[in-house]
């Protein structure tokens, strides 16, 4: 959050000025000159722009406006002259170099205004620009590695997933992140970063949260919508049609029009002094963010045979909230305490078209519920991520200052069916509440089946005995007829807790194409995952800067201490007496799923736990070469037993086989070079040994099983940290006053990385998480950056050329390997391959043109420009590489040896203010209204994106086009049934629940039968509909508008 301030005041012979003051206005930071050569040193200054006040006794006052960015050191030099006038002031802009001898590894730092101007919407696509860094879906790929290598925090503190890594299901899109508008500063560090950051083999994304300042209020209110009349359409229209005894599919005329989400997005924001009796200049800054859509989902316009439209499919809405605040108590003129709070949650439903079909009500004794089937059953998420600190930082002169945080961090994900209450049995299907999302059923066992109905569980020994089954989920059956009466049979029927048929989703012919497979009837359609991981948090550091003779330091150490608490609760069949399920946790009972005590006690707890580390680093400074060595120590207790390998599998219940998972010790040392070739031009060199503990959920994920299922993967609390051994090298020139050009060359060695090994144990191999892959990326990055100067254009633009080879593109990517034919072995890869991130070709960028007040061109005498921003951002990169396989999915040659094609966008923002002072006067204050529009995919660009690895073919994948009739049933489904023709009652006409396959939508020539013939049509019909959805082709171009009124 912090960063420093260096310098020289001297008079207009050069010489130091004793006893002049320099302070950073909005702050209580400051200093005096005492040198003899005026040079200054103002540490623990918070991340952002400021007006910095000079004076002398008997010289004219000097304001210059600088940045600070968070762990860098802003330089400038003043110059004072003789006061002629008495109160004159001189206000420079202090330009800020473009080049810095000073940053550690490769960093780029992103201003509050870049955050928010850019034509792009959210902290993560702005992150996405940057040179080597790709925003994917559920994280960041930094230089060729996974999501999970990369942090994420806000303030300092990791907000990530504690379990996967990355961000979680909300990923880069749903994240309920901090408001663009409250965040004063972003930073990317992607290689070469100090030795306070740890645990990341990628790189960090930091997210600096405005405190507000001193001398100021300033707030703004946003709202931001689609306008989905203007989107674009898809790259073409597609029809199946038969050539002979084929069928295929042809792009032809004008492509569906893509729909919008409904998307609303309300920011509103206020922060500065708090003028408080006891705590003079204390600040806050309080920011919200309220995001809902209602079609998550949404997509081209495309109908099914019934009219309903597949692009704005209900049941998906997303509600997104974010209220982030800090509190910065000024205690004393030195003393600091900053208080702050992050809640952000996210909200989902996960309708989709496979169960939209599904519309039958809930009977519960009797009464119908009117809820659909399929809004009863299908999942609905929680995403909330929290987190408290309280921050002291004590400046103890104006060199030196230290600070300690103790914090709690909080990222939950929670999914599963809507609360249903176990009294009354009513279904809560109301939206999420505000502070607390969806109200989620909780996993039960308290009935079983009896006489096809559930009654209370039997206890035994004071000890309740259920069947394994969660209650809700339970399928029942009895003795009972058909729909239409003329079969008898063992049928489900309705759950008596929830009122519909529940077991295992079933797809029969009820929907609109009559279609039997694709599409669920009836059933369960959601699991159970729950993920809940908290820690808290103990760290402080202490800075200095000091010089020893010729030599001047900054000196940072700090410690960091982590406890945490993972509980996890999943069962990926809750309808079944012998789930698919993993669970460490004591809430809602601990492990259900079990009779056994002593596997109770085992896995009924949560896990926990702790990693502790220290760092010390140093910069130093020696006629103008900068040395920053640092040494990192991390230390990570599992807390945790392991599994000994033998030749047969040890249950969790067992008494041997288990030991004590070791804890784990890492040395990091690091070192940075920067050697200044001129005053404008810099060469660095940066080595450093980078650690990371693998994700939780690879230590702990069905390490507490007792009874092994084939191919399981397990957990291994006992494996080593992750080791990337790094090199950079970087040139970095400033070209002139407005233009900087930087080249940087990085090598990455990635040993241990996280991977699989399989065991053969008897009966039942498995395979168990372990750290023996690799992998070598290796690039080059280009960037150019243009200030504006006086032309009224800001542009970044950058070139990666890069290469990622490895052994496992992620964690479980060498699951099921074939065996080798001569040694019968598991074939793991032996040599290293391209992988899935390998993009050899990457350019990005962005230009800003904006024209301030009274500015821009004139037709006649209007500046038709005035007060406008006009913004550009756009990439372009090589393609992804690809397995080629048969259609069989077997590998026809090497790993990725194939291309999918290129691909290039551009997006742009148009935005207008208007100042109210213009219109109401200059009592109204710099209050202002902006409007403003982003367009993504300018050009309305839909090319291919990928193919199918059997085909080559963006469309056709090999499989879907090639059916026969002679691949459906020959059983003939008939409209009703006669005793005079018993085939037509014959168990082979009716679905699972006692309904007739026969559906109108399939008989196609009305003679109330549908024949093989006719299946085919059926599901050549539905091949269609699926396939017209063009999937391998880029998104058209889409459009957002809004309003934003900021004041200060």
């Amino acid at each position: 959050m912090y960063g420093i301030l260096k310098g020289k005041v001297v008079d207009e012979d050069g010489k130091g000025v004793l006893g002049a003051t320099v302070r950073v206005m909005g702050t209580t930071q400051g200093a005096a000159v005492r040198a003899k050569d005026g040079s200054f040193t103002v540490v623990n200054i918070t991340s952002g722009s400021y007006d910095v006040s000079v004076k002398a006794v008997g010289k004219k006052e000097v304001i210059k406006k600088i940045r600070i960015s968070a762990d860098e050191t802003t330089e400038i030099s003043v110059t004072l002259t003789d006061e002629s006038v008495m109160g004159e002031t001189i206000t420079v802009v202090a330009e800020r170099a473009m080049v810095s001898k000073t940053d550690i590894g490769k960093k780029t730092s992103y201003s509050s205004d870049e955050v928010t101007n850019t034509a792009n919407e959210g902290v993560a696509a702005l992150v996405g620009l940057s040179a080597g860094v790709r925003s994917a879906g559920a994280g960041f790929n930094v230089r060729g590695t996974r999501t999970s290598e990369t942090q994420i925090r806000v303030d300092g503190l990791d907000v990530g997933s504690q379990f996967t890594g990355g961000l979680g299901w909300g990923g880069t899109t749903y994240l309920p992140m901090v408001s663009s508008f409250g965040t004063e500063e972003v930073q990317v560090l992607t290689g070469g970063f100090s030795a306070e950051y740890g645990q990341s083999q990628g790189g960090i994304v930091n997210t600096v949260v405005k405190t507000g300042k001193t001398d100021r209020y300033e707030g703004y209110f946003r709202y931001r919508t689609d306008m989905p009349s203007f989107n674009g359409r898809a790259a073409s229209g597609l029809e199946v049609v038969k050539n002979d005894t084929r069928y295929e599919a042809i792009q032809t005329g004008e492509g569906p029009k893509l729909q919008g989400s409904n998307e609303n997005t309300i920011e509103f924001g206020i922060g500065g002094p708090m003028h408080l009796p006891i705590f003079k200049n204390s600040t806050f800054f309080i920011s919200t963010l309220l995001f809902n859509e209602q079609y998550r989902g949404n997509s081209y316009e495309i109908y099914d045979p019934a009219g309903n439209n597949l692009g704005q499919i209900e049941n998906q809405g997303t509600w997104k909230k974010n209220i982030t605040a800090r509190m910065r108590f000024a205690i004393s003129e030195n003393i600091g305490l900053i208080l702050g709070t992050q809640y952000g949650l996210t909200s989902a439903e996960f309708g989709s078209w496979s169960w939209l079909y599904a519309t039958q009500p809930g009977v519960l004794n009797g009464d119908t519920n009117n809820i659909p089937h399929n809004l009863s059953e299908l999942p609905v998420g929680n995403q909330l991520v929290y987190n408290f600190m309280a921050r002291l930082n004590h400046t103890l002169n104006s060199s030196s200052f230290y600070e300690f945080t103790v914090s709690r961090n909080t990222n939950n994900d929670v999914q599963g069916r809507r609360y249903i209450d176990p009294v009354t049995h009513v279904q809560n299907i109301s939206g999420p509440d505000f502070f607390n999302g969806f109200k989620i059923l909780d996993p039960r066992d308290n009935y079983v089946i009896s006489n096809g109905e559930l009654i209370a569980a039997p206890y035994q020994d004071g000890k309740k005995i259920g069947d394994f089954v969660i209650d809700e989920y339970t399928n029942l059956t009895k003795e009972g007829k058909s729909a239409d009466g003329y079969l008898t049979g063992d049928i489900p029927v309705r759950n008596n807790l929830t009122g519909y048929f529940e077991g295992a989703s079933y797809g029969g012919t009820s929907n609109a194409y009559g279609i039997q497979g694709p599409f669920a009837s009836a059933g369960s359609g959601s699991s159970i995952n729950n993920r809940l991981g908290t820690y808290w948090q103990f760290d402080g550091n202490y800075t200095n800067a000091f010089s020893v003779g010729e030599f001047s330091h900054i000196t940072k150490a700090g410690f960091e201490y982590r406890a945490y608490e993972l509980h996890k609760h999943s069962n990926g069949n809750p309808y079944d007496g012998n789930p698919f399920y993993d669970i460490y946790t004591d809430l809602n009972g601990g492990n259900i799923y079990t009779a056994d005590d002593k596997v109770w006690e085992l896995t009924s707890k949560p896990r926990t736990p702790i990693t502790f580390a220290a760092y010390v680093q140093d910069q130093i400074s020696y006629k103008g070469i900068v040395i920053s060595p640092g040494l990192r120590m991390d230390i990570m207790n599992p807390n945790s037993t392991y599994r000994l390998t033998q030749s047969t599998f040890i249950p969790i219940s067992s008494d041997t086989g288990f030991t004590e998972s070791k804890t784990k010790f890492q040395i990091s040392p690091r070192i940075n070079v920067s050697y200044p070739i001129t005053e404008l031009s810099v060469l660095s060199l940066s080595y450093g040994l980078y650690f990371k503990t693998p994700q939780f959920q690879n230590l702990y994920d069905n390490f507490n099983v007792d009874i092994l299922r084939g191919n399981s993967i397990l957990g291994n609390p006992d494996m080593e940290a992750q080791r990337t051994n790094s090199y950079q090298i970087a040139y970095n020139q400033q070209l002139n006053d407005y233009l900087a050009l930087g080249i940087t060359a990085y090598y990455n060695d990635q040993y241990n990385q996280l991977g699989l090994s399989y065991v053969p144990t008897v009966p039942t191999p498995f395979y168990e998480y372990t750290v023996t892959e690799y992998g070598n990326t290796r690039g080059v990055e280009f960037e150019l950056r243009k200030r504006p100067f006086g032309d009224h254009i800001n542009l970044v633009l950058n070139y990666t050329f890069a290469k990622a080879d490895g052994t496992s593109p992620d964690a479980a990517s060498n699951y099921s390997v074939v065996k080798d034919i001569y040694s019968e072995k598991l074939a793991f890869p032996l040599s290293a391959y391209p992988m899935q991130l390998d993009v050899r070709h990457y350019f990005k960028g962005y230009l800003t043109l904006f024209w301030g007040n009274n500015e821009g061109p004139t037709i006649f005498n209007y500046n038709i420009l005035e007060n406008t921003d006009l913004s550009f951002s756009g990439f372009y990169r090589t393609g992804y590489p690809y397995t080629k396989t048969d259609l069989n999915g077997v590998l026809l040659g090497e790993f990725n040896t194939e291309r999918y094609p290129d691909y290039w966008t551009m997006d742009a923002r148009l935005s207008r203010t208007i100042l109210l002072k213009e219109i109401f006067g200059e009592g109204i204050g710099n209050t202002a209204i902006e409007l403003f529009v982003d367009v993504y995919n300018v050009f309305n660009l839909t090319p291919v994106l990928q193919v199918y690895s059997a085909t080559g073919d963006p469309i056709n994948n090999g499989k879907t086009l090639e059916k026969r009739a002679g691949d459906f049933s020959s059983t003939t489904w008939y409209k009703d049934a006669t005793y005079e023709n018993p085939v037509t009652f014959n168990s082979s006409q009716y679905d699972l629940y006692g309904n007739r396959f026969y559906n109108a939508a399939s008989d196609f020539n009305n003679d109330g039968m549908v024949t093989q013939q006719e299946k085919l049509d059926t599901y050549m019909n539905y091949a269609k509909t699926s396939m017209s959805f063009l999937g391998n082709f880029a998104q058209p171009r889409t459009i957002y508008a809004g309003v934003m009124i900021r004041f200060n």
